[in-house]
């Protein structure tokens, strides 16, 4: 190995590491012109100087092999994207110049590395591949004749980079030649290297002397990207400036560091100096509105510089500095003061919005009859007109304190609508306490103000009147000092005004509505009276419409019936705390009965007789329901923590307790309830009649059918009943048959039904009850029956008046529909007679004799 050779192997692993390290630099830097283009240009040489490093030091043939085609690529791709970065950078024409079009010149790099991959099948590009004799040595390479094509191409467009890199040479201005002549160079000095290499091929030496040529141009490429991506910008600038003498202007490069500055800009930056390369963010003042607006089309700021004295205001442009159309440099920033002129034009601007506002408002708030509604539309307008950071109106509440009830503005202060502060704290309780305007200037100095945060500008804040009391208070602040003047006091005072006025007017309007409601709901439960004689659907009725017409979330009616009041109707109570019955001894309910006066309960927490039947109700309201002075029950509302019941709501329902006292306790109710009984009993023996039997058989042989269950029916007459008439009268024989009729009742089950069939015949219909159950039913009535016989009968004796002939027939086991069933029953009662009365037969004709 000759001494020249670990020297020549040391540097092209630096050289590696070198274009490795650009080549990433570039990459990162992705969004600058040309940068990507620059850093597959850098990584396609590191490839080429790496692989030949493999090709060099590994000993191995096939390695060797492959190592000369995977630098082919760098080699082959190194030229394609040397002119792309030229196009790219230089912006010499504008559609290979966009982003992504320059890649289509690789075409001819790719083509060629795909023939060297596949050499052995065309020798194409190198005819034969051999070991040297030495070590370590590259591969001795004999090349083909699509070598020598790509490499024409190759140097066709290696020297169109260079013409066009001449060409903006000579374009450019002296400042900004320096950057293109050292790309050129760059460029320049590994093109010519590599051509004398290959002219030189039959001498060759050794070892390629292109890659190492890469450790001088690779460097020259960057550095003159990188650091001369804009050059000094002043002379290009400098009839702008020239321009502009009187105006603030401040120069920043494309990486957005500060060049130059002129006076103007020098005093204003003030107790920031500019220095050349100072980061122009760090440097600017609001400078996150300058960020917003920095890349914008149309970037001008209007600038407010005020302090607590001096207003300034600004016209800012900020205009881009271009080599070309596709070459940015950087900008400039021009401050232009239009302080007078924006005074003269805020103040008549103001006074403008403050007569709009007050137009507006005399119509918004007028609009409405509702009282927050009014008051939010209030605060809407001032910060629709004025954008201040908040307004909010703040009312008197009946504990004294100020409650939040309208807020809005254009920053977030923390305070919320039910915010409450005691009178005579912050601004606002001192402007309630004293009842008249109050201003600061400052409210970081004023002894009344407080907040959450430290706050700078300045606040008003004016009573509001309703019905000749203090209302509330409406109050807007601003974050500039000394922002209200005599005439802001005189709008807000009279936009308070327009507030009073329009909070009357809704209350007006709530009274009319509310007498009208009433009015409504006695009209209503006159025409239930009219329309029903029930006294439960009048209840029910009644109860629905108060919940439906007044909010009330809680009513409940009760009948009194003897010492008890009895729950006829309710809404609104949770179904496993329902209260069915109330002594008159208990609770509120119970003392509005015994006094005969109305209960208002505000607090039920306070009250020890307080029956809960909602664990979250707070007030109650218990009107005594009474006709001629006599109580017949009480209409009950009770209300939870978001509505407070009033005085008001015991007007309303002692207006309203009249009527349906009334409707409940009508003659004509009662009668209704009476008829009704007569329509549905039997007058002797007070069980339902054979109508009423009917249907209800009718009903429960269609539920047996869908639910797939028993239905038993018993039919049974009084043996020799007419013999018992005949011996002892008709009065007799009626008190006869109310004693088996009550005898029936008091066997029957909830959900059975005992109907007189006619003359000494009953029917009893037993739902979900088979056969057997049925006979246990008859056994038990067959003996109460024979209770009060006179004497003991035995088991085949009959005794008139008290023994019983009883049938039974079951669904769907003996019959398939209701007729089939009564007709069984019936038949097997017939049989009972037949063979010889006092027994119980089946309809399937199993005779099953007392016991």
């Amino acid at each position: 190995m000759e001494f020249h050779t670990p020297i020549y192997l040391i540097s092209l692993g630096c050289l590696v590491a070198l274009t490795s390290g650009i080549a990433i630099g570039a990459l990162i830097n992705w969004h600058e012109p040309g940068a990507r283009t620059l850093g597959f240009l850098m990584l396609s040489m590191a490839i080429w100087a790496g692989f030949y490093l493999l090709e060099i030091m590994y000993p191995s043939l096939p390695v060797k092999i492959a190592a000369r085609k995977i630098m082919y690529l760098g080699m082959t791709m190194a030229p394609s994207l040397w002119l792309g970065f030229a196009l790219r950078y230089t912006g010499i024409h504008t559609w290979w110049s966009k982003r992504g079009r320059t890649f289509l010149l690789t075409i001819p790099g790719l083509i060629a590395f795909l023939l060297g991959a596949t050499n052995e099948h065309h020798l194409l590009i190198w005819k034969s591949m051999r070991m040297r004799v030495e070590r370590p040595t590259p591969l001795l390479l004999e090349f083909g004749v699509g070598f020598w094509f790509f490499t024409a191409i190759a140097y066709i467009l290696i020297g169109i980079g260079i013409f066009i890199y001449l060409v903006s040479f000579y374009r450019s201005e002296k400042e900004l030649r320096v950057k293109t002549g050292i790309m050129l160079a760059g460029a320049t000095i590994t093109a010519l290297i590599n051509f004398i290499f290959l002219r030189s091929t039959n001498s060759t030496p050794q070892f390629d002397p292109t890659p190492l040529s890469f450790a001088l141009s690779a460097p020259l490429i960057a550095f003159g990207y990188f650091r001369f991506g804009v050059s000094s910008l002043l002379p290009l600038a400098a009839h702008i400036i020239m321009d502009s003498l009187r105006d603030a202007v401040i120069i920043v490069d494309k990486n957005n560091h500060i060049t130059d500055v002129n006076q103007p800009a020098i005093a204003l930056l003030g107790n920031n100096p500019a220095r050349e390369k100072d980061f122009v963010f760090d440097m600017l003042p609001q400078a996150e509105r300058f960020q917003e607006a920095w890349n914008k089309p149309n970037n001008s700021l209007l600038l407010n510089l005020s302090d607590d004295e001096n207003p300034k205001w600004f016209d800012v442009q900020i205009l881009p500095l271009n080599q070309n159309a596709k070459s940015p440099l950087g900008k400039i920033i021009v401050f232009h003061d239009i302080t007078n002129e924006q005074s003269l034009l805020r103040a008549e601007k103001r006074r403008s919005e403050q007569l709009a506002l007050l137009e507006e408002s005399g119509r918004i708030v007028a609009d409405s009859f509702d009282e927050n509604e009014i008051l939010q539309r209030a605060v809407n307008i001032i910060i629709q007109r004025f954008a201040y950071p908040e307004a909010a109106i703040s009312k008197v509440t009946e504990d004294n304190m100020l409650e939040v009830c309208a807020i809005a503005g254009t920053a977030d202060f923390g305070y919320r609508p039910g915010y409450r502060q005691a009178m005579g704290a912050g601004i606002i309780g001192h402007t309630a306490q004293v009842e008249k305007t109050y201003i600061t200037r400052d409210v970081a100095n004023d002894p009344h103000y407080f907040s959450s945060d430290n706050h700078n500008g300045s606040a008003i804040c004016t009573p509001i009147w309703k019905q000749e009391k203090l209302f509330g208070v409406l109050y807007v602040e601003s974050l500039e000092k000394n922002a209200f003047d005599e005439l802001d006091i005189k709008t807000l005072e009279t936009l308070a005004s327009q507030i009073t006025s329009s909070l009357q007017r809704a209350f007006l309007y709530a009274k009319t509505q509310e007498n009208l409601q009433v009015l409504s709901a006695i009209q209503e439960i006159s025409k239930v009276i009219a329309s029903s004689l029930d006294a439960n659907a009048i209840s029910h009725q009644v109860v629905n419409r108060l919940a439906s017409t007044f909010g009330y979330t809680h009513v409940s009616l009760y009948l009194l019936e003897d010492d008890y009041l009895h729950l006829s109707a309710e809404i609104g109570y949770p179904k496993e705390m329902i209260i069915e019955k109330i002594h008159i001894s208990q609770g509120v309910s119970g003392r509005a009965i015994r006094t005969k006066s109305v209960q208002f309960i505000p607090d039920t927490s306070k009250e020890k007789v307080f029956l809960e039947a909602d664990n979250h109700i707070t007030s109650e309201i218990c009107v005594p329901l009474l006709k001629e002075n006599k109580v017949i029950g009480t209409l009950n509302v009770e209300t939870v923590n978001d509505k407070k019941l009033t005085s008001t709501d015991v007007d309303l329902l002692v207006t309203i307790a009249g009527p349906i006292a009334i409707a409940i306790a009508m003659d004509n109710a009662s009668l209704h309830a009476q008829v009704k009984k007569l329509a549905t009993t039997d007058a002797v023996t007070g069980l339902s009649n054979r109508h009423v039997f009917e249907q209800t058989l009718t009903a429960e042989i269609e539920r047996a059918q869908r639910q797939g269950e028993n239905l038993s029916l018993i039919i049974f007459d009084i043996d020799s009943f007419k013999e018992y008439n005949d011996k002892w009268g008709h009065p007799a024989g009626d008190t006869r048959l109310k004693s088996v009729g009550d005898t029936v009742k008091q066997n029957l089950r909830k959900y059975d039904l005992a109907a007189r069939y006619g003359g000494d015949e009953f029917a009893i219909i037993l739902p979900n009850t088979d056969k057997q159950d049925a006979f246990g039913f008859a056994q038990r009535l067959y003996k109460a029956a024979q209770a009060g016989a006179p004497h003991q009968t035995g088991l085949e004796e009959t005794q008139p008046g008290y023994t019983l002939s009883m049938g039974i027939a079951t669904f769907p086991h003996d019959a398939n529909n209701q007729q089939q069933l009564l007709i069984s029953a019936d038949n097997a009662a017939l049989r009972a007679k037949h063979l010889g009365k006092n027994r119980i037969q089946t309809a399937t004709d199993l005779d099953h004799e007392s016991t």
